[in-house]
């Protein structure tokens, strides 16, 4: 081989080597170019329930213009940014614990009972006026006051059989006068003319002037127990007067049943009822 051949064997295997060492040096310093698939919107949308991340992909830029650390910071992008992604997924944040948990959690809360309606009973506080009453049920049973205003009638019976064994009593008020009735649970009552009252809200019979008059009185409430003299009323000329051991108006409960002629002597204790019939007594 001469020497011509020799340096142009030397060229050429120069030649490629600087050839060999270019296409090295280029494919180190040309960027990858892998194209980063678009993160689904599924990804993104849970990326943005946890913390964003600082790093990037080094190999979207070439290694000269590399931007530093604290400048990729500032660059990254912000989570809104990703959600605004058209997405053809519905979105899966994890549900809301908190709203949820209240709004399917059962109430606890104790409902307070009701309170029980109170009875529509007749009210105890007025007066009652002329009818016929079933005791318990349209009034208390009961002791009551009534007051006559000219002609009063009263009639207790034990039922409304008509039977004349069921009457408990009848009793007839004439002028202004007044007497107790007691009635029981079931009874029925007639009340025609004036009205009554039950005792612990009717008016007091007391008389001002300590002259007691035609009526019944309470021994011990309306009046003194005692020892009386009984008078005959001025436009009469005999009187009458009952002592009875109870408002029932009942016969069995009668103690003493006498007239009063000119003057009479009685003694009453407490407890007891007196009636006065055209005669008078007075407290000193």
């Amino acid at each position: 081989m001469n020497k011509k051949q020799l340096r142009w064997t030397v060229a050429s295997a120069i030649i490629l080597l600087i050839a060999l060492i270019i296409a090295i040096a280029s494919n180190k310093e040309t960027p990858e170019t892998t194209t980063d698939k678009p993160a689904s919107s599924e990804t993104l949308i849970q990326d943005t329930t946890t913390e964003p991340t600082t790093k990037t992909t080094l190999t979207e830029y070439p290694e000269k213009e590399q931007p530093k650390m604290n400048e990729t910071e500032k660059d990254v992008r912000e989570p809104e940014k990703a959600i605004k992604e058209p997405s053809t997924k519905p979105a899966t944040e994890p549900p809301n614990t908190v709203s949820d948990a209240s709004s399917t959690q059962p109430s606890t809360t104790v409902p307070k009972p009701a309170k029980p309606e109170k009875q529509t009973a007749p009210s105890t506080s007025a007066s009652i006026n002329g009818g016929t009453y079933l005791v318990g049920t349209d009034i208390k049973p009961g002791e009551y006051l009534v007051f006559s205003n000219g002609l009063t009638l009263l009639e207790n019976t034990k039922d409304q059989s008509g039977n004349p064994d069921s009457i408990v009593f009848n009793v007839a008020l004439d002028g202004h006068s007044h007497t107790y009735v007691t009635l029981r649970e079931g009874e029925n009552f007639t009340l025609k003319g004036g009205e009554m009252y039950p005792v612990a809200f009717a008016p007091s019979i007391k008389p001002a002037n300590g002259i007691y008059k035609d009526g019944q009185y309470k021994v011990g409430t309306d009046l003194p127990a005692g020892s009386y003299t009984l008078l005959v009323d001025d436009q009469s000329d005999i009187g009458f007067y009952e002592i009875s051991k109870n408002s029932r108006q009942d016969m069995m409960d009668l103690l003493i049943s006498d007239v009063v002629e000119g003057e009479t002597s009685i003694n009453i204790s407490n407890g007891q009822y007196l009636t006065i019939r055209n005669a008078y007594l007075e407290v000193q």
